[in-house]
């Protein structure tokens, strides 16, 4: 199979898909060509790759491959590159991107959604959730800007991503206090005395945009200077914090009403070497799998991850 591996190009994005390390199997069994430059961010150079055995490609070529793989999710410069019929295998989070969702369909790409592989137990075999929860955790930290000792900090949730925030906090000597369900709902008692208030909620759809656990008001109640740090992504409204809204990590936050606010959609990104280690030891096995069958005689588990392009 000929397979493109793209760089993803976002500003201060510097992970990669695949390094040489987990490429070279691949390799030697199908045609996979590397975007110049695609690994240069984590210190991977183009040599690297052709030493692995891929071809170094300008981008028009790798965007014409049937089956174009990269960790973030395309943009329409990206598509309108590629030829329609073929395969874009990335990060996509549909149900958060109706605007991506419609240019899929508008340039006939298929997808597949690497947050949709799963296991036999129905868990996610490519994530970097704790990453995420401990990244955007010390993220947090330097953004409230004082000693992270001194630091009450408050957190929803309990699955991955908020033991991850968990441990950072906790390694930082931070005062780390874990909000059930019964006391998410009465927000108001728990605002007051909080430096930072941390959601790692997997917020449900059906309340999504119509129930807030921190409304606008409540920010007041926090300490000066409080922060906000949203670890898991969802579309502008979507939170369950009322004045939340998605940042980068090139523009990781804003204040409001003199709060801190930061939920960047990429938080593993400030981990970029170690992370990308971690994404390229889970997508090759998923990926050999892909080119040993090939796109129409995908494994059930790669084929429910698949949305594909209807006439």
């Amino acid at each position: 199979m000929k397979i493109g591996i793209a760089l993803d190009d976002r500003r201060q994005e510097k992970r990669v898909a695949l390094r040489p390390e987990e490429l070279g199997s691949l390799a030697r069994k199908n045609r996979l060509l590397v975007e110049r430059g695609a690994g240069l961010g984590v210190g991977i150079s183009d040599a690297e790759y052709a030493q692995a055995g891929a071809r170094v490609a300008a981008k028009e070529q790798v965007y014409a491959c049937p089956l174009v793989v990269k960790l973030r999710e395309p943009n329409e410069t990206e598509l309108s590159l590629m030829r329609p019929g073929s395969t874009v295998f990335s990060m996509m989070h549909l149900i958060n991107r109706m605007h991506l969702a419609r240019l899929l369909q508008r340039y006939g790409i298929n997808a597949i959604a690497m947050e949709r592989i799963k296991d036999p137990l129905g868990e996610r075999i490519i994530e970097d959730l704790h990453e995420v929860g401990y990244s955007g955790m010390l993220k947090g930290l330097e953004l409230w800007g004082r000693n992270p000792a001194k630091a009450t900090v408050k957190i929803l949730g309990c699955g991955r991503i908020a033991l991850g925030a968990i441990q950072a906090a906790s390694r930082k000597q931070a005062r780390v206090i874990l909000l059930n369900k019964r006391e998410m709902n009465e927000m108001y008692k728990h605002m007051p005395g909080t430096d930072i208030l941390v959601d790692g909620l997997t917020w449900p759809a059906e309340l999504r945009g119509k129930v807030y656990l921190v409304t606008r008001s409540m920010l007041k109640l926090m300490h000066p200077r409080a922060a906000v740090i949203g670890l898991v992504s969802n579309p502008v409204g979507k939170y369950p914090i009322e004045t939340m809204h998605p940042t980068t990590l090139s523009d990781i936050s804003y204040t409001l009403n003199g709060v801190i606010h930061a939920a960047c959609w990429g938080w593993s990104g400030l981990d970029p070497v170690n992370v990308t280690r971690r994404y390229s030891i889970q997508i090759s096995p998923v990926l050999s799998d892909i080119a040993r069958n090939g796109l129409d005689h995908l494994p059930e588990y790669i084929r429910q991850a698949m949305s594909e392009v209807k006439e």
